[in-house]
């Protein structure tokens, strides 16, 4: 088999007669056309196979194969091919079944040289615009088919994101309850701090401070005690009004002998150590025990003081 090199596109004229075929092959290459000719519809199979066929001129009564059997193998196999009917069959009943298996014109034997010409331009024409039409319904079909893959695959993105970002908000919230909680611990640590601090300068520091304040000094010695008893008051003042320590209630002598009491000192061992009289320590754990709120209550002091450090 011969395959033609030429792209050109081509008009295949099939018709037993072979006046006929030279003579529609001399009027449309006279109008510019290239034809390639055939004598049967196996012939004309074959022919279309090997050449760039655009049209078909073809007869309906031949010997062998009829002319309607090679307008269905056409449709049905090239359908890009158009088809015209030249033929001496003039009944409608033809004319119309030919027409409705998608021939592009039907020319009645014989025929004007001017109806030819027209009928072969408005096939070409047809046939150039439907491929368009179809070219486009494809590129449209491709198009749409393009757009719904980038729209499942956004969509597929978009469920991906928003998984991603409840995933990162649950991070963010457990992260901020982490946070609140540090923060809050924080606060419980800086409060106790400052408790303890205010509370171990008024147990361990002011009582001794006014012990000291007692003894004999000179002017230049009070003024230095006066001095470091501002700047612990100083110290401790940004903290007090934060605490609620029971020992924040009681006087500088109070805690001083509370601190005694706490560590099992005994009335008398704490008028000893003091310089004080027993009735004076005594009316001072009167004192204590009613600031602590241990009055009418059986609790022991020692106990009571020595939990109340603990906590």
């Amino acid at each position: 088999m011969k395959f033609d090199s030429d792209f050109q596109e081509k008009i295949l004229i099939v018709d037993d007669e072979k006046s006929m075929r030279i003579l529609l092959k001399r009027l449309l290459e006279k109008h510019g056309y290239n034809c390639v000719l055939s004598a049967s519809v196996r012939d004309a199979k074959q022919a279309i196979k090997c050449h760039h066929v655009a049209l078909i001129l073809c007869d309906i009564q031949m010997p062998g194969d009829s002319g309607l059997e090679l307008v269905r193998y056409v449709a049905s196999t090239y359908p890009e091919i158009a088809v015209v009917m030249v033929t001496v069959i003039g009944d409608q009943e033809t004319a119309d079944l030919v027409l409705d298996m998608g021939v592009y014109g039907y020319i009645l034997k014989p025929f004007d040289q001017n109806q030819i010409r027209i009928s072969v331009a408005n096939a070409m024409r047809r046939r150039e615009l439907e491929m368009r039409e179809r070219s486009y319904l494809q590129y449209l079909e491709e198009t749409v088919k393009q757009t719904k893959t980038q729209v499942s695959e956004a969509n597929e993105a978009l469920v991906e994101n928003e998984a991603e970002l409840r995933a990162r908000k649950n991070e963010l919230e457990e992260i901020n309850s982490a946070l609140r909680v540090l923060l809050e611990k924080r606060d419980q640590d800086k409060a106790a701090l400052e408790e303890n601090v205010v509370s171990s300068v008024k147990r361990t520091v002011e009582p001794f401070l006014e012990r000291l304040r007692r003894t004999n000094l000179d002017h230049e010695q009070k003024h230095v005690l006066d001095i470091v008893e501002s700047n612990i008051k100083r110290i401790t003042s940004p903290f007090i009004k934060d605490l609620s320590s029971s020992y924040l209630n009681l006087s500088p002598a109070e805690i001083e002998i509370a601190g005694l009491i706490k560590h099992g000192r005994t009335t008398k061992e704490i008028a000893y150590t003091l310089h004080l009289s027993e009735n004076t320590v005594m009316s001072h754990r009167y004192k204590i025990r009613r600031k602590l709120g241990l009055l009418n209550k059986k609790e022991n002091l020692h106990t009571y003081l020595h939990r109340l450090a603990d906590q």
